[in-house]
């Protein structure tokens, strides 16, 4: 090899690497799965698997603040840098397959002292070398191809879970969100129920002091008071702290996280988003739930370094080359005289390493089946959590309706019950006791309005929602 080393070189490389490749090849694992609608039928599902699947609520600060969690949320940039790390270390995986080629200089001088012939002495040599070499190990085993193919499927692997941060992440800011405007809701019931006991008991007041009431009725209504004062405290105390964590959610400063979150949006009774609910489970959730395809994508590396660990057992070789000058004189280092080669093929074989690689190939097999039990265990609780995500949606709906019904019933009564005492027949706890039970149904009907919310919220969740191909796994090239 003087002028075509290298080529030959690399022509051997690839003859030869075209060997077997060790381990199973993936499959992936088959389901009983439940029948469901077709994806062909993407008009029922786009509301709840769009990118921006928070705007069917139709709220301007809903999407704001989605824009700015996506933009600072601490979680989210941990995920995206994980991505990045095992992109790089895709990209040393398929280094290890290709040849390594560099260059190299050296200059010296070296004494030899001469004590055997006659006469003794010492004799002083300079030295000058120039090469390029090569170096290539036959992946004739599948080894590195295995171990490039683990590396992509970890790519893919840690894409999918930084989607699935930011589904959480989104899911989680708009159920934050609807909370604080419930609590909100609940806030201005329980004072505006303040302030008609504050009118109630002035006037009761003004009545037992000139005898024209008992004093247990003022007691009684001035505990419905305190009740309800307390129950102001307690949800603007709620409210504070679900303003704190919506601001921590959205990466905001510890300043503004004092400050709390402030901005208005729609009222609570506004934000009753109506898209029709599906029917059925799409029959490519598979795809498309991020959870599912970062277990997936372990599960394939995973088998894939089952293949790796049995190729470690048997021989390696590897070629190297080096050609260039070498010359005691610097002048001279570049002449033809100066030209010098060699080529090499070693071979390293496993015979005895205290059982290691058979306990390193029966780990990897161990470690297979976790993945594989995990995965089918994220597929179960995939379509559980959609499952119950669809009857939730059409449930909550339901609940909501009968909430209000309730909550205009408890109006009217407390509007007829005030009318009632005013002319002298029914008593104050009468009307107490219907005040009482209107508050409730008021609070119950902002909960059912936040179920509903979070209903829809969960359902976009548990399709998937901002579901996209893939494409990082392309880019390690």
């Amino acid at each position: 090899m003087t002028r075509h080393g290298f080529g030959l070189l690399l022509a051997a490389c690839v003859l030869l690497c075209a060997g077997c490749l060790m381990g199973p090849d993936y499959r992936r694992p088959r389901f009983d799965l439940p029948p469901g609608a077709s994806d062909n039928d993407s008009a029922q599902y786009a509301p709840f698997t769009a990118a921006d699947w928070w705007r069917l609520f139709d709220d301007p600060v809903l999407d704001r603040i989605e824009a700015e969690a996506l933009a600072s949320n601490r979680d989210l940039m941990i995920a995206a840098a994980r991505v990045e790390e095992a992109r790089a270390l895709a990209r040393v995986a398929l280094a290890d397959r290709l040849p390594a080629i560099g260059i190299s200089a050296a200059g010296g001088r070296e004494r030899t002292t001469l004590q055997a012939a006659p006469p003794a002495g010492s004799r002083t040599v300079d030295f000058f070398e120039a090469f390029g070499y090569a170096s290539f190990e036959l992946d004739f085993w599948g080894l590195y191809r295995r171990l490039d193919e683990a590396a992509r499927a970890e790519l893919l692997s840690s894409e999918a879970g930084r989607d699935a941060v930011r589904l959480s992440l989104t899911a989680d800011v708009a159920a934050l969100y609807f909370n604080l405007r419930t609590l909100e809701a609940q806030t201005r019931i329980a004072r505006e129920q303040l302030a008609t006991y504050d009118a109630t008991c002035e006037l009761y007041r003004k009545r037992y002091r000139f005898g024209y009431t008992q004093e247990l009725d003022l007691r009684r209504i001035e505990a419905d008071r305190l009740a309800t004062e307390a129950l102001v405290y307690r949800r603007e105390n709620a409210l504070s702290q679900a303003g704190t964590a919506l601001a921590v959610l959205l990466g905001r400063s510890p300043r503004d996280i004092v400050q709390g979150f402030a901005q208005e949006g729609r009222p609570l009774e506004d934000l009753n988003a109506a898209p029709r609910i599906p029917d059925n489970i799409p029959s490519g959730l598979l795809e498309r739930r991020p959870d599912i395809r970062r277990e997936e994508g372990l599960l394939i590396a995973a088998n894939a370094r089952i293949g790796a660990a049995r190729a470690a057992l048997f021989p390696s070789i590897r070629l190297t080359a080096q050609s260039g000058f070498s010359s005691p004189e610097l002048e001279d280092l570049f002449s033809k005289d100066a030209q010098a080669w060699n080529m090499a093929a070693g071979l390293v074989q496993p015979v005895f390493e205290g059982g290691r690689l058979l306990a390193l190939e029966k780990a990897a097999r161990a470690r297979h089946e976790q993945m594989l039990a995990r995965y089918e265990q994220t597929v179960q609780n995939a379509f559980r959590e959609t499952r119950d995500a669809l009857v939730a949606g059409t449930k909550t709906a339901q609940a909501l309706e009968v909430s209000l019904q309730r909550a205009q019933a408890m109006r009217r009564a407390l509007e007829l019950s005030q009318k009632q005492h005013a002319g002298g027949y029914i008593s104050i706890i009468d009307v107490l006791d219907i005040q009482r039970r209107s508050l409730l149904a008021e609070l119950d009907l902002s909960v059912a309005r936040q179920e509903r919310l979070d209903a829809l919220i969960a359902l976009c969740r548990s399709m998937g929602g901002g579901w996209q191909e893939s494409t990082d796994a392309a880019r390690v090239y």
